[in-house]
């Protein structure tokens, strides 16, 4: 898949400050694919969302395999998990057949009422509950986290390291709300902010330099398994800010 998509972004004209060349056309921060996940927990703003219907059942949250072979293989699919993956309570809202909600079957007959989850997982709650442990324990986690908050939030986001990082989104989901402010015309305005509802925004960068890896505590679990952060960088990390969220 990245090979196709970066074969076509060497296609793209370069000068162009309007139109630069970019990877990805669609984003992982936008409203259509956060509600593709909570589609049995707030159905209602999912219709809101797609003019009062839902999507054909083949084309709906149902399986987490297909889920997961999707993101690996469509060009165009650049989910990222929510919260809810990650937080015990909610894990039955989101993950499990609602009654009052008959989602329908897809085409080989099967229902999508509750969502098929992998075979290690016995139950809703434990599936979550496995995620969760793989947040706050896995030393794959651990050791590479840093790496995805340079991408999302950090020195990868934009620029050269981007482009290097293959994590360059269309221009557009790079605006923000200072951008809109200094665009006289409404209607060029309307539809940068109708493009970032329909294709995600980029969030606001945070770093500007290579993330330290997760601090861990002397004696703690795992110590010694990966080096602590350098006390130049011993400021609040932003992976105890999400963890935190979480709670």
């Amino acid at each position: 898949r990245l090979g196709m998509l970066k074969e076509r972004f060497s296609l793209m004209p370069e000068g162009d400050p309007e139109n630069p060349p970019f990877l990805y056309g669609t984003h992982y921060s936008n409203p259509g694919y956060v509600m593709y996940w909570l589609v049995r927990a707030a159905p209602g703003h999912l219709l809101r969302l797609q003019s009062g219907k839902f999507d054909a059942p083949d084309r709906m949250f149902h399986s987490m395999q297909e889920s997961w072979t999707s993101v690996l293989s469509n060009p165009a699919d650049v989910k990222e998990l929510i919260p809810e993956f990650f937080v015990k309570d909610l894990a039955v809202k989101f993950l499990s057949a609602n009654e009052a909600l008959p989602l329908g079957s897809r085409q080989n007959g099967k229902s999508i009422d509750a969502v098929e989850l992998p075979p290690w997982a016995d139950s809703t709650v434990d599936f979550v509950i496995r995620h969760r442990q793989a947040l706050d324990e896995s030393d794959y986690v651990n050791g590479h986290v840093n790496e995805w908050i340079d991408l999302i939030f950090g020195y990868k986001q934009r620029g050269p390291e981007s482009v290097k990082a293959d994590n360059v989104f269309h221009h557009m989901t790079y605006a923000t709300s200072r951008d809109l402010e200094k665009i006289e015309d409404a209607v060029h305005r309307d539809a940068i902010e109708q493009q970032a509802q329909e294709f995600g925004q980029t969030p606001n960068q945070l770093f500007e330099k290579k993330h330290p890896l997760r601090m861990r505590k002397k004696g703690g679990k795992g110590a010694g398994e990966l080096p602590l952060a350098p006390e130049e960088n011993e400021a609040t990390c932003i992976v105890t800010v999400v963890k935190e969220c979480l709670l």
